[in-house]
């Protein structure tokens, strides 16, 4: 992943014109929200009990990288 993003980021920011790519993360999955943080996404916010997974509530993560 570490390979790939750089070259997928640039796609996006360079011909698409975007200018922001998030990634919105389970609050408990702390391997995910490790690998977007090295990739140097930031966390920008938490949507609280906003997602049902199993039955039960859950918290996401949204992290964010910018032009």
């Amino acid at each position: 992943m570490k390979e790939a993003f750089p070259l997928i980021s640039d796609y996006g920011f360079k011909q698409l014109k975007l200018n922001r790519i998030e990634g919105f993360v389970e609050t408990e999955n702390t391997n995910c929200k490790k690998a977007l943080s090295k990739l140097d996404f930031q966390l920008e916010k938490t949507l609280k009990n906003c997602e049902m997974k199993n039955g039960e509530l859950i918290s996401v993560d949204v992290y964010v990288i910018m032009v």
